[in-house]
Order: C-alpha cells, then structure tokens, then sequence
C-alpha cells in the first residue's frame, strides 16, 4: 500500500449530495411508470404528478424544505441521517432480510485452504487492511480519475449495529479523528478507544485474543496457532455452550429485549457483550463443508443461524477451507466492503508465508451466564429462524458461454445486458414486467451511499415482447437487435443519472420524509396527523417500489459471488459478478410463494442469455461463419479428397442456384 492523498485533502475534493431538480424526478419517475401501467393508472398517476409539483403544492413546499436541510450544513448529506433511520429503525430480521455476503476464492495452494491457515491469512489481510487505513497509508478510492468517498471504511472494523426497542444504534470504537467535512456526523456512536482484539467463535464457543500489538498485526505463524488452539479446545469440549449467537438474527425488538434481559441477570454477560461490540471482526470457525456453490451461499447467507453474530462483520471459514464474508449492511455497502474482501483474499498470495506457525497467542473464552427463561428464549427464537432458513430457496448459476469479454467485444455494456435479460427472464416466467431496483454507488459525493436504477423500463419491456417471436420469422432480425440495443442504451443512461445522484428513489425519500417531520409537528399542535400526499397515497407510487427483483452487480477477481436475500415475499434477490468468460448469478426467493421459484428463474436466465447472445450474432449477419468459404480436411484415404475447399461455382452445381 502507498500513501496517494491526506484523508482530509481527499474527501475535501468531494461535492455534496445534491438534491436533485424536482421536475427533473417527477419527469423521470413518470417514465418509470409506463411499463407497469394500464393506460388508465398512467393517467391518474400523471394528473396526480402534476398536482404535486404545480406552483405553491405540495412538491414545491417540501422541495424547499429538504433543499433548505440540505443546505444548512447539520450533516455532511442530506440524505444520511434519513437513509440511517431506514436500516436501523427496521424491526425485522437482519440475516437474509439486511445483510450481505461475499463468497471467497479457494487458494491455489492447497496447503492454504486448511481451516487455520485459511482463517489465518484472511484475518491478516483485513487486519492489515485496517492498520495501513489507520496510518494514512491506504490508497484512495477513485474512479476515472476523481476521488471516491473514503468515509465508510472507518466503521467497517471496530463496528457494531446494537439492537434497540425501536431503533438500533451503530457503535464504532475508535479514536481516529474524522476528516473535517465529517465531523458533524450522527450517524455512528463513537467509543473512544481503539481495539485489539477478534473475537472467535467455534461450535459456539466464544473466545477472543489480541491480534494487534503496538500498531502492528501479530505474525501470521502466531494466528494459525491461535486458531489451531481454538479449533482443538472447542472440538474436545464436552458440553455445548448455548448458541447466544442465534438471538443475533432475531426480530430486533426481541433481540433488544433479550440483550437487557441478558445484562440484568449477570454481569459478566454485559461484560462479553461489550468484549464482542468492540472487537475489530468476528470470525466464525465452522465445522461444515459445502460441496457446491449453492450450499456455500446459503451457508454465507445465513447459515443455521448459530456460530455467528450477525451484528458485526462475519468472516466465515468452513472445515474444508471454503470461506467467505456476511457483512451487515448499516455498516456499509458492497462498493466499498468489496475492496476490504479483495485485500484480506489476496494477502496470502502477496506475501506468501513459508515458515512454521508459531506459538499461539493468550485466548481467552466468553462463558455465558444463562437462566431457564434464556434457554427458553433460545429454543423459540431458533425456532423461529429455522422457519425462516426453510422459506429461502437459493440457487448459484455460473453461467460459463460468455462472459463480459464477449459483451465488450459486441460494444454493449456487460451490466445493461444482464439487466435486460433479468428482464427477460422474468417476463417468460410471468408474462408482465417486473419493478426492478439495481444499487447504483454514489460514492462520487461525500458520505455517499446508493440510488437505485430502476430497470424496468419501456425499452425493456419493448425488448421482452419482440424477444419471444421467431428471430427471422418476419425476414428481419433487425427489430429484435434494434430493441435490445435500445433497452441497452437506457439501461445505460439511467444508471449514469442514479451515480450522479439524479435518480428517483432517494429524492421521492427524502421529499416524504420532510412531510413526516410537518406532520408530526402539526399532530403535536392540533392531536390530527395530516394526510399524505395524493402522490405516495397512488397505489401506483407502490406498486412501481415494489422490488420483485432486487439486483446489484459487484464483484472482483478474488470473489466467486456474492448475493443478498428478496426485499418482498413474491420477489427475486439477485446479486451477480461479471468476469471475463463467465456470469455468477446468486439467486434467491421465498419457497412459501408458489410462483418465485430460485432454480426455475436460473434455468430460464440462462435461456435468456444464450438467446440474446444469438440476437447480438444476427445482426450483421457476417458475424455468423460463412458456410460458403470453409476449407477443411475431408476424413478419407484418397488424396485428391484431402482438401476441400467450397466456392460458389460449386454451390450453385449442387444446389441448382
């Protein structure tokens, strides 16, 4: 790692968060709502648009509001605060629901893909990682040239979402000052104090040890010792300490509720709370060992719900060396946790380690003090995620016909094309479009986080219809590649809007959450709360948000996939990686809906793909192989036959042209 830019100097090169144009979003969300339509719903929604944003109205008044917060400086983005209250003001479950995963290349050496050693050289990636970023020493992000914000990287490590009655926090332990532009952030609760330590937990054994000393991570002989230790000392326990871990992936009211619970019956529990919150990661030593892709990525996702605490940062290591990243997203999004995942994959290979562990570090193990009410509580709320594991189909398809050196190849932008044939594949299987949301990064802009694209559009929808038709039934293919090139090229200029902060989604947030603040205010004076604006009142405002297929594209050469589970009961979640010859699909659904069904959605996704693939081919016809100029090796003894070559005198002999 080399030392580019002072922290300071870098996120000082960011603008802020604009808020967008209000005519600039209602146009665009408009549009958005033309392929989900009947032409009576699209008039309604239009008279109710212009309603909302005619001069004096609701838009004009909340527009002035949220541009007025926006500039007053309380926080470094507008949007922050409100996007924090979306995560962490959520009651539901956390695993499958919020958090995310990465799936881990195996090492080329198999010596290195040994349970301790694999952990081992992953912890010291991460680790390293955080000590470079606390030095100043970590190369800023940037993208073509212009700086991307770097603020999510301090609350990765050290970090940890605590449950609430009605609204989580996000505890960070640090004494790293904040760039200056960020100072007047509320979105995390500092702790004064930095950490040393990882917290380990194997067959449900907690135990913890320091893995930084005096700045510097401890040698990585020391840290495959460590885990050799803990591996030994879990395995010959005789008695299973209770799965404390599983109150984690708990409704977070019920897990609130627990943790008190937890704290007033003893306090050495409060005690190894705090030991656990402030640890930099957690790591999980598993005892599993998944045979394939789509075993591995339930086992990421969300596992049996025990040996992991889903409020912090997973590194999971499985028994045969599999090994992977669930991260919980308040924390931060993939865009910015997919380069610590990168550096903890490839430390081993950038410095290869030869020599024979060393002595393992002091551990020391978290015994938990429990009564019968706990227990209790233990067993129902197992229970409980067990329903949930059951209800979640996963399906991994690695797609292996092309990949994006083929789509860079035909001048189509290889994440539009995946788009429109998520399109595709879900209008084959229902017969209608689908709302669509794909994470866009807005890390352009400081304290950035995310706008969604939605995917769904005319062009797509345009595209779907004619895709389904013979390709050269009518004598010409062109309407069919003329209309995937369109659906392309829109994909393309809505995803360059959302990075630029131009999108829907956010700007509609923001605008209803500034008439929540009026209307809580006004209840305060009057006891009546005021009715939303006809606009989000639209069942057609709804319906265009209701994400039956949550997508993101993410990925990097050390990553295999990475995937998320479906926001809505009859809906898809979809992560996938672009890589040269091959497209990584993680594919989840509901198995309680009838229809959303994971492994049917990726055998038509692969139909679809192939089939665009011929469309792209059918147009201009000479990227097919000509018949008319082959010259091959004929299988025949007789030497005059060896060598063949068609020409046009012959065909026409043959054929009679």
């Amino acid at each position: 790692y080399q030392r580019r830019v002072h922290g300071n100097e870098h996120q000082a090169k960011l603008p802020i968060l604009p808020v967008p144009d209000l005519s600039h979003t209602l146009s665009l969300y408009l549009d958005s709502l033309k392929p989900l339509a009947t032409p009576e719903e699209y008039h309604n929604s239009e008279e109710i648009i212009k309603d909302f944003a005619k001069p004096g109205g609701d838009g004009e008044r909340l527009q002035n509001r949220l541009v007025e917060i926006a500039k007053s400086g309380k926080s470094p983005s507008w949007l922050e605060p409100l996007w924090d209250d979306s995560y962490l003001l959520s009651r539901s479950t956390i695993p499958i629901n919020v958090n995310y995963f990465f799936a881990l290349k195996d090492h080329e050496d198999p010596q290195n893909n040994e349970q301790a050693r694999r952990a081992a050289s992953l912890l010291s990636g991460g680790l390293n990682f955080y000590t470079h970023l606390r030095k100043g020493n970590l190369e800023m992000d940037k993208e073509r040239g212009s700086p991307l914000c770097m603020n999510q990287y301090q609350r990765v490590f050290g970090s940890c979402r605590v449950p609430g009655k009605k609204r989580d926090g996000l505890h960070v332990y640090t004494t790293w000052d904040l760039p200056k532009r960020s100072e007047n952030s509320e979105s995390c609760i500092y702790h004064r104090v930095d950490p040393t330590h990882v917290v380990v937990l194997s067959g449900n054994h907690f135990y913890w040890f320091d893995a930084i000393e005096n700045g510097e991570v401890i040698p990585y002989g020391r840290i495959v010792a460590t885990f050799t230790k803990i591996l030994e000392e879990s395995n010959k326990s005789d008695e299973m300490p209770p799965p404390v871990g599983i109150f984690t992936a708990s409704r977070r009211d019920v897990w609130a509720q627990i943790r008190q619970e937890l704290i007033d019956y003893d306090s050495l529990n409060e005690k190894n709370l705090e030991i656990i919150q402030s640890s930099l990661i957690v790591v999980c030593l598993d005892r599993s060992e998944p045979a394939d892709n789509s075993e591995l990525s339930r086992l990421l996702l969300h596992g049996p719900g025990t040996n992991r605490w889903f409020d912090k940062i997973n590194l999971i290591v499985c028994a045969n060396g599999k090994a992977g990243i669930n991260f919980e997203h308040a924390i931060g999004d993939g865009a910015t946790t997919i380069r610590v995942a990168d550096a903890m994959s490839k430390w081993i290979t950038l410095h290869p380690q030869s020599e024979a562990p060393g002595s393992p570090t002091e551990i020391q193990e978290l015994i938990w003090k429990t009564n019968e009410r706990i227990i209790d509580s233990l067993r129902e709320e197992y229970a409980v995620f067990k329903q949930q594991i059951l209800g979640n189909e996963t399906a991994a398809l690695d797609f292996t016909h092309f990949g994006g050196l083929f789509l860079k190849s035909a001048d189509v932008s290889p994440d539009a094309f995946v788009q429109v044939a998520l399109q595709l594949t879900y209008y084959k299987m229902f017969g209608k479009p689908a709302p669509t949301y794909e994470s866009a990064s807005t890390r352009a802009f400081l304290h950035g986080r995310t706008e969604t694209v939605r995917s769904c559009t005319s062009s797509s929808l345009e595209f779907c219809k004619l895709a389904l038709q013979p390709l050269f039934g009518s004598g010409d293919s062109k309407s069919q590649y003329n209309a995937l090139r369109k659906a392309i090229a829109a994909h393309v200029n809505y995803m360059r809007e959302a990075k630029s902060a131009q999108g829907v989604d956010r700007h509609l947030f923001g605008l209803k959450a500034m008439f929540e603040i009026e209307a809580l205010a006004t209840q305060a004076k009057t006891g009546t709360k005021p009715e939303l604006p006809s606009i989000y009142r639209d069942p057609l405002y709804s319906k265009s948000a209701h994400w039956q297929m949550s997508t993101s594209h993410c990925g990097c050469t050390s990553l295999t996939r990475f995937g998320f589970g479906p926001v809505v009961a009859d809906g898809f979640g979809i992560g996938y990686m672009i890589k040269n010859n091959v497209i990584a699909f993680n594919i989840t659904s509901k198995y309680f809906n009838r229809y959303t069904s994971s492994s049917i959605f990726a055998a038509l996704l692969s139909q679809s793909l192939l089939l665009m693939q011929a469309i792209l081919l059918s147009n201009p016809v000479t990227m097919a192989a000509p018949s008319t100029s082959l010259t091959f090796t004929h299988p025949t003894v007789s030497a005059e036959f060896s060598y063949f070559q068609y020409d046009q005198e012959f065909v026409d002999s043959v054929f009679g042209y």
